[in-house]
């Protein structure tokens, strides 16, 4: 992981030397220990009562860090924990107008050594017992980086929660927000400000490419848009307002604009192993289970996010039962997170041919039907006619302009009638009432350079989130 980043970035040689710097465990404990005590040395006087955001945004996007700044400009009060290390920090200062400090190295987002065992103090274990929330993380840390060593999980679990906590108490922001809730770092920060009873709000990219979403109850199935589908589903559009989002539906299918560059091949030349023409075909869409609450799997999780299923691959297997009974075609196309597949998971992908480095856009065209559990492909897959079966709770939930199955039982007849009737009139005509609604209502407009604008102004919204 840490030599890809290497590869792919100009890093200078003391930069590099921050990847490589991990010999023994002790030294793993010293950039942990070192991080939570430079935060209680930090003079934070100046921003107390910020706003604070949270996230590695300046590693993965650029355009997220414009947004800030445009938010900033208005607001002046945000303060930003930048999960990033090494030539990220020089990026972080370079592109952002936001006062901020940069986590730990081995407290920013995908950093870890893999393959060290790191022994356990009881403080450490007691915690881990006594913070519902620290344990779900360290889980869900642990299952995402298979190689790491013995008890370095639960190592990182404890040092996240005290770094958190020095911040905190530092800092005290008025309000946080976090770039994806369900990130095992985040985990343990929504514990704790909830815990003190700090304001919380959530940020991702917006449900449509092009848009970024910043909401106070939650992400996904714990949107307002999932939890209150009734209420949301009423709120006011003209006529005037479905026209312009025709033109916006338009525009997002020809440019087949995606929140991620999309790789040059198309679904058309790529070879198939199990694919046979004449039958329908299904793809399915995973997503990344490591930060859509799906794992672990808990109460919430059932309730507002995956009923049915416990993993993508879980969801797989079942898929995989009912196509070859039906004689249907399925091809699996992974979130790039989830593309590593153990042996023992052989089994699981026998009989469906799975594709990873293609275009997403010809990948829907090129398919009958396309199922999800949470992957937010379902709106691309909407915006170029292609009906949709929700095997799990989103922004679409209940917009009646997908097939839903949130019952096991349920599922192969809810494919066979998608199948039979495809994205029918109505469904299209719920959906631009839908997106209408999210437009005005939901998502702001990401501010990158486009010649069709849409979703809300963070600036003539800037009074909403003080």
């Amino acid at each position: 992981m840490q030599e890809d980043l290497i590869k792919n970035y100009n890093v200078t040689k003391e930069e590099e030397q921050e990847y490589l710097a991990y010999h023994s465990y002790r030294d793993v404990l010293y950039n942990l220990k070192s991080g939570v005590q430079q935060i209680k040395d930090y003079d934070l006087n100046a921003y107390k009562n910020s706003i604070l955001v949270c996230g590695a945004m300046a590693a993965f996007d650029k355009r997220v860090i414009s947004f800030l700044n445009k938010w900033q400009s208005q607001q002046q009060n945000l303060f930003l924990l930048s999960e990033v290390t090494a030539q990220y920090r020089r990026y972080t200062k370079e592109y952002t107008n936001i006062p901020f400090i940069c986590t730990p190295h081995l407290l920013a987002k995908e950093m870890v050594v893999l393959g060290m065992n790191i022994p356990i103090t009881i403080k450490m274990w007691q915690l881990y017992k006594k913070k519902k929330y620290v344990k779900e993380a360290v889980k869900n840390f642990k299952k995402r980086h298979i190689n790491i060593g013995k008890g370095y999980a639960l190592v990182w679990g404890y040092y996240a929660y005290y770094y958190i906590s020095k911040l905190i108490e530092n800092l005290q922001p008025k309000k946080v927000i976090l770039w994806n809730e369900f990130y095992a770092f985040h985990h343990i920060f929504q514990g704790i400000c909830k815990e003190r009873k700090i304001p919380l709000l959530y940020m991702e990219f917006g449900c449509l490419p092009g848009t970024i979403c910043i909401e106070e109850r939650g992400q996904q199935g714990e949107s307002i848009v999932a939890r209150e589908y009734k209420l949301f589903s009423k709120k006011e559009i003209s006529d005037r307002e479905i026209e312009k989002t025709k033109n916006v539906l338009r525009y997002l299918k020809e440019t087949g604009m995606n929140r991620n560059i999309q790789p040059i091949k198309k679904m058309q030349n790529m070879l198939l192993q199990y694919y046979k023409a004449g039958r329908k075909t299904i793809l399915y869409l995973g997503q990344n289970d490591y930060e859509s609450g799906m794992y672990p799997y808990t109460y919430i999780t059932k309730k507002f996010h995956s009923p049915i299923f416990r993993t993508s691959l879980d969801a797989l297997q079942y898929l995989r039962l009912i196509t070859i009974k039906n004689n249907w075609n399925l091809i699996y196309k992974p979130h790039p997170i989830m593309c590593a597949l153990k042996q023992s998971e052989s089994k699981i992908t026998k009989n469906i041919d799975i594709i990873t480095d293609v275009d997403i856009n010809s990948a829907i065209d090129f398919s009958d039907l396309v199922i999800t559990i949470l992957s937010q492909g379902a709106y691309i897959s909407l915006i170029r006619n292609k009906p949709v079966l929700m095997l799990g709770y989103t922004q679409l939930y209940g917009k009646d302009c997908t097939y839903e199955a949130f019952l096991k039982r349920e599922i192969e007849e809810k494919i066979e009638t998608a199948l039979e009737k495809g994205f029918t009139i109505v469904q299209n005509h719920n959906f631009i009432k839908h997106t209408t609604q999210i437009l005005k209502y939901y998502l702001y407009d990401d501010g990158v350079d486009r010649k069709l604008r849409f979703g809300k102004d963070i600036e003539s919204n800037r009074g909403k989130f003080i």
